[in-house]
């Protein structure tokens, strides 16, 4: 595997729940918790010196032998980033993003989870605005990034929902925060969104924040977790 070492940049009061992922599932990688400071490449820079998984506190890991870009690969880019949008290259679905007025398209880029390779960089930026552009990025496949987007909860079909869920059963990075901060969801949102991963991983939240997440978590077992799964293990999934 090309790099055991992850930096858990904290932005809320999540962050145990990603402490409490890696130590259940990747025991053996190496992480720090660090504090937020002006961007996340910054940030990132700041504190490593070597390839490095960066992700935002509240997401939830389970990267195995296999999963990460080998390192040769690495070595020739800057960062490794995905799309901020899901659908935003989907045929059926990337439209949507402007009918309910939201303006993600194809080219913006979510830094909630990125690879770091601290020896292409020779400085160190003020401000993620306008630094990707003048370096080498490669592109992580969705599994790496399993996350949430708004059309999910407004707009797209339970067709589509259940088959973005269904992707979530491959992935091994699962990215709801938004979700969790909020406590909430609707029934799109648990078909698509593996939110039951969070329960087992509670220990050490502040109470707040606890209830909000167990309380999401919960209904999308009893509700949707079961279709969700079972749906992926029958039926062949479009990359």
């Amino acid at each position: 595997m090309s790099c055991r070492k992850i930096l858990i940049i904290k932005r809320n009061n999540l962050e145990m729940l990603t402490v409490n992922s890696i130590r259940k599932n990747m025991p053996d990688w190496d992480y720090e918790v660090v504090p937020f400071n002006k961007g996340y490449i910054r940030t990132a820079l700041e504190n490593t010196d070597e390839l490095t998984l960066c992700v935002r506190s509240g997401i939830i890991l389970n990267v195995q032998e296999g999963d990460m870009p080998g390192a040769e690969l690495l070595d020739d880019y800057h960062i490794a980033i995905s799309r901020d949008g899901v659908f935003t290259d989907n045929k059926r679905n990337k439209h949507i993003y402007g009918l309910i007025g939201n303006k993600l398209n194809k080219n913006t880029i979510d830094l909630s989870v990125f690879i770091i390779n601290p020896s292409r960089w020779d400085t160190i930026p003020d401000t993620d605005k306008g630094t990707l552009a003048k370096v080498r990025r490669l592109r992580m496949p969705r599994f790496m990034n399993h996350k949430c987007d708004p059309i999910v909860a407004k707009s797209i079909t339970g067709k589509s929902a259940i088959e973005y869920g269904m992707l979530s059963c491959q992935a091994s990075i699962h990215n709801y925060i938004s979700v969790f901060l909020d406590g909430r969801a609707n029934g799109n949102e648990m078909m698509a969104y593996a939110l039951e991963l969070a329960l087992p991983l509670l220990e050490g939240l502040p109470k707040n924040e606890r209830i909000k997440v167990e309380a999401v978590a919960s209904k999308t077992q009893k509700r949707m977790a079961k279709l969700r799964n079972g749906l992926a293990e029958c039926l062949p999934l479009e990359p």
